[in-house]
């Protein structure tokens, strides 16, 4: 707590306290600034944990050197860290501009001279350095009394490398594959373990939560594992000390799957238990998107941060021109007139940023990119991919031309000027990492998740404009971009400025490839006399920034009973908090999240049920049941069900190994609505476009259609990037039925006559192809041609064996067949309601097919599965 001396000490008249130091270049406080030190210095300087948030370029590193000063001429520590060195070499240059004493830390531990450590731990100078320096597992420095934190929400990712590990797929092939080949045996129900196993399966498959019924039952062979591949000479340092300090808590944290890797954390990180955090005095949150602290504290770890209120005169302020430019819902992503628009930019400052959702996403691409570029004749340009201590960044600004990837971060990177004048934002920024994506994918009234995507666009777009005078391009790539800012409630917590950028790029995606060309050249060569003429028009009309509505403080609970359950092994505890959460959320008519907390409450009581309480053991599964029951509507939760039989050794039901198929539709339709909206044309030009590719009689349209009918009936649909890239195959998870299909398409218009026994050949390949990457899971494969022929040879039909064939007009009425059930969930749907989602599905639920209906079908002792056939199962 501040005692009274000391807040005398560090509350000042800051306008007074800055010319003081007779600076050349910070002569005076911005109004922003003025009125946040006021505040500050009037009640915030009392505060234990204090978030203050301005626009980007607003002068946050003025406010942060003078409160430290502040407290440094008071006789305290005083630390502030950054994202990276560049960051920080950067606040040290404004330190020494400003005249404050300060030094610079950087690297290891035992490479930071010892007079720099006194001059800090004497509260001589400032130590400014990154998160990595100051937040170790064997910290060299004392506590700061004052730990002023730039870009909070970058804290985040040092603390990834504290409290969590994961094991990649490329990084740790043998790890990796060593334990999803088991748990695909030992919990099939998951399709995630499937689709890790499959170099087809679609780079969009959500990650699985693992249930903490498996995780408990696996703990011991997976600490087997890893201990024997952190024992590995050639395994890397960073894996080694992750998997050391998480090792022996297995069974309390997360463990998350993906195609890609396995990621095991706690959900919410142990802050509160760090001495480098809780022995100091004060902490400072800085950041252009504090957005609702309660978030802040979720993301890490910290409770009851108090944000000073900043009026929304103030708060809109933004530096500089931008010039966004949107993707259509129509396009794909980044098509022929974003193709353009990147290049036009490039051609007049041949320097660009991709901000990218995931490391995998981020070297795709890096590739994607080069490789166009060479072909368009941009050769020799270098490319970066942005590591955590952010070297690249100075490489980057020094650099005449080249590329710059970044992997789940949107802030802590500054260009100024001439340094860069084009970001691209790939994917729209919904998630960045396999936690994330678990919550939006299965936990869908997470309000938290989208004031975090706005967050990061606001990030995002301020990368280029640091000052008045500077400009940039901004190209928003995924066409969701469009989805999502159509609907005036995703602005939430943007500002008046940016809207009316929003609103001109919206407008903009309805103009000619050549006149975008012509606004960008215009733009990037300085001319913003037209630009400025229509930004003052679209603004006039633009909303004011309404003051973003706060949270009921539940992140508090969630963090004490994560730090129970994780830190302290304190089940009982943690159960406590979790029943308060899950209370909560019954409380305000939150289902999926409110599941969620159902099921940690079930974990933490199933966990001390272990401890030799039968008690709380019959009652984790209890509470398990009522999570699943209460989250019924998300698949995830459907597909727990196994788990909680295993447990309870069952033999009713206990075959059952995923969700049905028509919670796997359903699952599907909301995906799809998400992306298209419930309102508008855009969801009939999609439905319009894929009845044309069905339609066709080109072998790549077709199989576009077919591969997103198989995802609209619930199946994991592909086509395999092996030797007949032509062919599609589904793939699903449905009951107690593992099944494949796999097409073999014939439906051009110059194929006439017989099927032949050439196309049969190519069909078997098909299938035995399937079988033998799949059969040892335990599936069972069916192979089958789609034609508009009408008839078999005699030879062809011999040999075909349990092939079947179907009639691309069965195809065509399957279509129409889902997608009318699609236009009626449609209509009761709803984005923001999970409860009217369900009265949506109850409403077409029993028109949708039982588990096996396609099996069935397919099983039937006959050759052609005619469109009757075919649907002989839907009601």
């Amino acid at each position: 707590m501040i005692d009274n001396e000391l807040f005398n000490k560090v509350s000042k008249n800051y306008e007074e306290f800055l010319l003081s130091f007779n600076s050349p270049r910070f002569t005076m406080l911005r109004e922003a600034q003025k009125y946040i030190l006021q505040q500050y210095s009037a009640t915030y300087a009392r505060q234990p944990n204090v978030a203050i948030e301005l626009p980007t370029g607003a002068g946050k590193s003025l406010i942060s050197l003078l409160i430290g000063e502040a407290w440094r001429q008071a006789g305290k520590k005083v630390a502030i860290l950054t994202a990276n060195k560049t960051l920080a070499r950067q606040m040290f240059r404004e330190s020494e501009s400003l005249g404050i004493p300060a030094v610079l830390m950087e690297g290891r531990g035992t490479e930071i001279p010892s007079r720099d450590k006194r001059a800090y731990h004497r509260s001589n100078r400032i130590a400014i350095m990154n998160y990595w320096v100051y937040y170790n597992q064997n910290p060299v420095l004392d506590p700061a009394d004052l730990l002023i934190m730039d870009d909070a929400h970058l804290a985040e990712h040092c603390l990834h490398s504290l409290y969590s590990v994961e094991i990649n797929k490329q990084l740790h092939e043998s790890l990796f594959e060593s334990i999803i080949s088991e748990m695909a045996r030992l919990f099939p129900e998951y399709h995630i373990f499937h689709d890790a196993l499959d170099e087809d399966a679609p780079a969009t498959t959500p990650p699985e939560l693992l249930s903490f019924i498996d995780q408990i039952s696996y703990t011991t062979r997976l600490r087997e594992l890893g201990d024997s591949f952190a024992g590995l000479e050639t395994t890397d340092r960073d894996f080694k000390f992750s998997w050391n300090r998480i090792r022996t808590s297995l069974q309390e944290a997360n463990i998350y799957i993906g195609l890609q890797s396995i990621w095991i954390r706690p959900y919410i990180y142990p802050l509160e238990e760090n001495s480098q955090w809780t022995d100091t005095t004060q902490r400072l949150y800085m950041s252009a998107t504090i957005g609702n602290p309660s978030d802040l504290g979720r993301r890490l770890g910290t409770r009851n941060v108090q944000k000073i209120p900043l009026p929304p005169g103030l708060a809109e302020a933004t530096n500089g021109r931008r010039l966004i430019v949107m993707n259509r819902i129509e396009d794909a992503d980044i098509p022929r007139r974003l193709q353009g628009a990147i290049y036009k930019a490039l051609e007049i400052h041949p320097k660009s940023i991709w901000l990218c959702s995931s490391k995998a996403e981020a070297a795709a691409f890096r590739n994607a990119v080069s490789a166009w570029l060479n072909g368009r004749g941009m050769t020799g340009h270098p490319t970066w991919i942005l590591t955590s201590l952010g070297d690249e960044i100075e490489q980057f600004k020094a650099a005449e031309c080249g590329h710059l990837f970044v992997a789940g971060r949107f802030d802590g990177m500054d260009f100024a000027a001439g340094e860069c004048r084009l970001v691209v934002l790939a994917t729209l920024p919904r998630a960045i990492n396999l936690q994330e994506e678990f919550i939006c994918a299965y936990l869908r009234d997470s309000a938290f998740m989208s004031r975090r995507l706005n967050q990061r666009v606001v990030q995002a777009l301020g990368r280029c404009n640091r000052e008045e005078d500077d400009y940039g391009i901004y190209v928003l790539a995924d066409r969701r971009f469009a989805t999502h800012f159509g609907r005036e409630s995703s602005r939430n917590g943007i500002s008046k400025n940016i809207v009316a950028e929003i609103d001109m790029a919206e407008d903009a995606t309805e103009i000619a490839e050549v006149e975008l060309a012509r606004k960008i050249e215009t733009f990037m060569q300085g001319d913003f006399t037209h630009y400025d003429a229509e930004f003052t028009e679209y603004l006039r009309d633009a909303p004011s920034l309404a003051r973003e509505a706060q949270d009921e403080d539940i992140s508090n609970d969630e963090i004490l009973a994560w730090t129970a359950l994780f830190h302290n092994k304190n089940y009982p505890v943690a159960a406590q908090y979790f029943e308060r959460c899950y209370m909560f959320a019954q409380q305000k008519g939150i289902v999926e999240l409110g599941a969620y907390y159902g099921w940690c409450w079930a974990k933490a009581t199933y966990l001390n049920g272990l401890q030799g309480n039968e008690v709380d053991l019959s009652r984790g599964l209890e509470l398990f049941e009522q999570a699943i029951s209460r989250g019924g509507q998300s698949s995830w939760f459907n597909r727990m069900r196994s788990s909680l039989n295993r447990a309870r050794r069952t033999t009713t039901d206990i075959t059952h190994l995923g969700e049905n198929n028509a919670t796997a539709i359903l699952q599907q339709f909301d995906e799809v609505l998400e992306s298209l909206g419930g309102r508008g044309n855009r969801f009939q030009r999609w439905v319009d476009r894929n009845r044309s590719r069905l339609e066709s009689q080109s072998h790549n349209e077709f199989q576009e259609g077919l591969e997103e009918l198989g995802r609209l009936l619930g199946y994991r649909a592909s086509r395999p990037r092996h030797g007949a890239a032509t062919d599609c195959r589904w793939r699903g998870i449905f009951g107690n039925v593992k099944e494949v299909i796999t097409f073999e398409a014939k439906i051009e218009h110059n194929i006439q006559g017989d099927i032949t026994p050439a196309m049969v050949g190519q069909a078997h390949n098909q299938l035995q192809r399937a079988i033998g990457e799949f059969g040892n899971q335990g599936y069972v494969v069916r192979g089958t041609i789609v034609t508009h022929l009408a008839s078999i040879d005699a030879a062809a039909d011999s040999s075909a064996g349990n092939v079947r064939i179907i009639p691309k007009e069965a195809i065509l009425a399957l279509w129409e067949k889902i997608i009318a059930l699609l236009i009626r969930y449609r209509q009761s749907w709803s984005l923001d309601n999970i409860n009217q989602r369900r009265i949506a599905a109850g409403e077409i639920r029993p028109s949708l097919p039982p588990d096996r209906w396609l099996a069935t079908a397919l099983d039937e002792n006959v050759r052609w599965i005619d469109a009757e056939l075919l649907l002989q199962q839907w009601r």
